[in-house]
């Protein structure tokens, strides 16, 4: 968001996203009659906003953000009139404050201190699987949604009933974790392994789906203006699609294949993939991936492309004819990493399209053509 808002002024065919995102307040505006240098604005405002965004980053962190400020600073003025350069820069700080004031009213801040109390004394409650663990961020349905009108809008009901009976539905969807896991081809590890993004030691799911970004913006040679549409939209999809299963997982609270099998089919089965520390339903790639795959889609069509996110830690790149192709893979990973039931995955991407959908009739862009041609 910070990104395209910095630039939007110099892109005269398209909208803020102010007063489309309902509580997003109106930005300060560049002086018109002066010329400015966008790259230079998109600097200061996002400099700006990740000094005031990372609030409990190391001294390293914010000395690597001045450093990298300075240096497009620098590269800038090779080029562009140090007056034209500075002004652009106050602006874009002016623009990044404006940012942060929004930002603080998101409701993050207050969910720092709220305490979750686990429910117990049924076996369809979620439980930790790993010792020592904590529930990861039981209160983030809690935060300001951007593109939803409510943080539940999309939410896709659980479906099928809880049952221990080895003839229910239930049962069966446990089976098929189990079986599947038990037999797993070298394709599908790979497959576990390319989609785990485990938070601190890959790059979370929206994490992943940002690197994806980045390599299409060489991919497809996006410019600075078509580069912050994506990087917005996308954005604002993954923040929502969070936002929007998280609310939803604590709410269903359903415990994890892992501990049903456990207690009902066999003690000592064990995932491919570690079973992460919040509630099974729905699953997050699921909703984030197919919220991101849409958003994509209706920027760029059908795109083939080639995913190397994770090629530094040793996995061959893995090449996909779309984007929908690439959620489903990721969607289907959790599958095979043993931490999803089917329906978790299923209903995730209706929830993930449902986003995407909703934030597309939500906001434009660019103004709607009238007459003509």
């Amino acid at each position: 968001v910070t990104l395209y808002e910095a630039v939007v002024n110099g892109m005269p065919s398209n909208n803020t996203l102010a007063g489309q995102i309902e509580h997003m307040p109106d930005l300060p505006l560049p002086d018109a009659r002066k010329d400015h240098d966008w790259i230079s604005v998109a600097n200061a405002a996002l400099s700006t906003v990740y000094t005031g965004l990372f609030i409990d980053a190391t001294p390293e962190t914010y000395a690597a953000f001045d450093a990298l400020r300075e240096a497009w600073i620098a590269t800038q003025k090779q080029s562009v009139p140090e007056a034209q350069v500075d002004r652009s820069l106050a602006y874009g700080d002016a623009l990044g404050q404006a940012l942060l004031a929004w930002v603080a009213g998101d409701n993050f801040a207050e969910t720092r201190d709220m305490t979750w109390e686990m429910p117990g004394g049924d076996a369809f409650y979620w439980v930790p699987t790993t010792e020592g663990t904590q529930p990861a961020e039981p209160y983030w349905g809690q935060i300001r949604p951007f593109g939803l009108t409510w943080v539940d809008e999309c939410a896709q009901e659980f479906n099928i009933a809880y049952s221990e009976d080895p003839d229910s539905t239930f049962y069966a969807q446990a089976m098929e974790v189990k079986n599947v896991g038990d037999d797993l081809t070298e394709e599908q590890r790979a497959i576990a392994r390319w989609w785990v993004d485990t938070p601190g030691i890959t790059g979370t799911p929206a994490g992943h789906w940002v690197m994806i970004e980045n390599q299409l913006v060489d991919q497809l040679e996006l410019n600075l203006a078509r580069a912050s549409e994506m990087y917005a939209m996308t954005g604002i999809a993954l923040a929502d699609a969070f936002i929007s299963c998280w609310s939803l997982k604590y709410q269903v609270n359903l415990a994890r294949p892992e501990t049903y099998i456990h207690a009902n089919i066999r003690r000592s089965w064990a995932p491919y993939i570690q079973t992460p520390p919040f509630p099974e339903y729905p699953s997050g790639h699921s909703v984030v991936s197919a919220a991101a795959a849409d958003i994509l889609t209706s920027l760029f069509g059908v795109t083939a492309f080639t995913d190397s996110t994770h090629v530094g830690a040793g996995e061959a790149p893995r090449q996909f004819t779309s984007f929908t192709a690439a959620a489903s893979e990721a969607a289907i990973s959790r599958l095979y990493g043993g931490i999803h039931y089917r329906t978790a995955i299923e209903n995730g991407l209706e929830q993930g399209r449902c986003i995407a959908d909703t934030l597309l009739n939500n906001i434009q862009l660019n103004p709607i053509s009238q007459g003509g041609e």
